[in-house]
């Protein structure tokens, strides 16, 4: 009899715990807020395009190497904006800085209002030579065809610049003149670090006594299943961004005749070391923002993803297993290793006496730059390994912004607006941005663009054929009006 006890009551407790495990799905989540939309802006598309596709034709490429870089085509570029929108260069103010970057200055009718930042970037990253003839139409071509603007910096990051500009320029023919001041930043180096132009910018602005309202940079995006399986539209809003770190591993060893080779090569000792890494990655967990975020994305979720989302108390190890599993979700989850670069040899019947290889990490916030080099050198364990900090930038991870604010209702509300039925997810960027450089202004910054970040092919933004559709032009230019229209009152925004 008390073994059948013990079974019922069991039985019942197993029961009980799966009747709570789906009442706590089914009622788990936001519905969709809805609000008043605004509709698209009644914009000339193809004459967008091409002032769009001419921006694409100017190789503002940065270089890791900054010597490679062409000054005359970040001038050229300048030019180009200024011939082909005259009403903003007439009505606002614009700084060079740091040679090659630009900062716009559209003055508000209320001084005692903080200003809001708007932010771009001028550079893109360069196309390898043996990846040109990969392309449908030539990286540099602004090609307009089969429905999208094609060339390097398409999505990364012209397409948000323009956007911006085109919206001030539109609201100047309308008349409009802000109540909040705007600052808008288009920075020159932001492929390799932004030091010279986000940074000096951020200083100029700090040296002006300038506390910005929030800062808006690239990031985040337009998502539906691409990212994670999904059924509705999303707008993915970054509160925050991983760090960056390059470390340098070099195997050191006797070199001499591969007719001759010992029992081990350098090139050898650093691929094994390298095949350790890769096969003892970082740990992943559910940090506060990115379970934030995984609970923000539930009501578009498939039923069965939202029984872990909404019982992490009991599911959270088998949901970090499943996540770890899919690239996408594994990088916001953990710092990421990746193996960039390697050198050794010379020749072929030469056995190298050193072999280097470069591996670039992505810090989640609470993974420092010191901790995971001590991680990499427990696991890499091998005193015939040199491991230091490459030479160039690197960052801890952002700071993450709140999202109980007005200022991210006011962002939300403007998604919303724009992109009706969207369900705002505040996240974390897995890339860098210039923001970065503003966290000493203000502790509102947040990262998207009014675009569908990957468009079927997330190869595209630094890949082979990087394109914008022509449709999401009209999108961009809307979302950035609204926002300006939004900022002089948040009181006064249609919920």
């Amino acid at each position: 009899m008390k073994m059948k006890n013990i079974l019922k009551w069991s039985g019942s407790a197993l029961i009980s715990l799966l009747v709570f495990v789906l009442i706590r799905t089914f009622t788990f989540g936001e519905d969709v807020t809805n609000v008043k939309s605004v509709p698209l802006l009644d914009i000339d598309e193809t004459a967008f395009a091409e002032r769009f596709s001419g921006g694409l034709r100017i190789p503002t490429v940065a270089y890791t190497d900054r010597s490679k870089m062409n000054p005359k085509a970040f001038e050229t570029f300048h030019s180009y904006l200024e011939k082909n929108y005259p009403k903003a260069h007439r009505f606002l103010s614009r700084e060079i800085i740091g040679d090659l970057s630009l900062l716009y200055i559209w003055e508000g009718t209320n001084q005692s209002l903080n200003p809001v930042l708007l932010m771009a970037h001028m550079d893109v990253v360069p196309v390898t030579d043996a990846s040109v003839d990969d392309w449908t139409y030539g990286p540099f071509k602004g090609d307009v065809a089969d429905g999208y603007i094609w060339g390097r910096g398409a999505m990364d990051d012209k397409a948000s610049l323009f956007s911006i500009m085109e919206a001030v320029e539109w609201l100047l023919s309308e008349g409009f003149t802000p109540e909040r001041t705007i600052y808008i930043s288009f920075g020159s180096d932001e492929e390799i670090g932004g030091t010279q132009g986000a940074a000096k910018i951020a200083e100029r602005m700090q040296l002006m006594n300038v506390i910005p309202e929030f800062v808006l940079d690239e990031g985040g995006g337009l998502l539906s299943g691409d990212m994670l399986p999904i059924n509705s539209l999303s707008a993915f809003v970054a509160m925050g961004e991983k760090g960056y770190l390059s470390l340098i591993l070099t195997a050191n060893g006797q070199g001499g005749h591969s007719s001759m080779p010992g029992t081990e090569t350098t090139i050898g000792i650093l691929a094994s070391a390298i095949q350790k890494l890769q096969e003892n990655p970082l740990p992943a967990s559910m940090s506060p923002s990115i379970r934030k975020m995984i609970e923000a994305f539930a009501p578009a979720m498939p039923f069965w993803m939202r029984v872990f989302v909404a019982n992490q108390w009991l599911l959270e190890k088998p949901f970090v297993k499943y996540a770890s599993g899919k690239p996408t979700l594994s990088a916001l989850m953990r710092t990421t290793m990746a193996p960039t670069i390697i050198e050794g040899g010379i020749k072929d019947n030469v056995i190298p006496p050193t072999a280097t290889a470069v591996i670039n990490f992505r810090l989640r916030p609470g993974d420092s730059i010191d901790w995971v080099l001590e991680m990499v050198r427990k696991i890499v364990n091998d005193e015939r390994i040199d491991i230091e900090i490459a030479e160039g930038f690197g960052s801890e991870a952002s700071n993450i912004s709140d999202t109980n604010t007005p200022q991210f209702d006011l962002l939300a509300t403007t998604i919303r607006q724009v992109f009706p039925k969207t369900i705002v997810v505040p996240g974390l960027s897995p890339g860098g941005t210039d923001s970065k450089h503003f966290q000493g202004l203000t502790s509102h910054i947040y990262r998207f663009i009014p675009f569908d970040r990957y468009q079927g092919k997330i190869k595209g933004v630094h890949g082979t054929n990087e394109k914008l559709s022509i449709k999401s032009l009209r999108d961009g230019v809307t979302f950035y009006t609204q926002l300006i229209r939004n900022t002089d009152k948040y009181s006064e925004v249609e919920k």
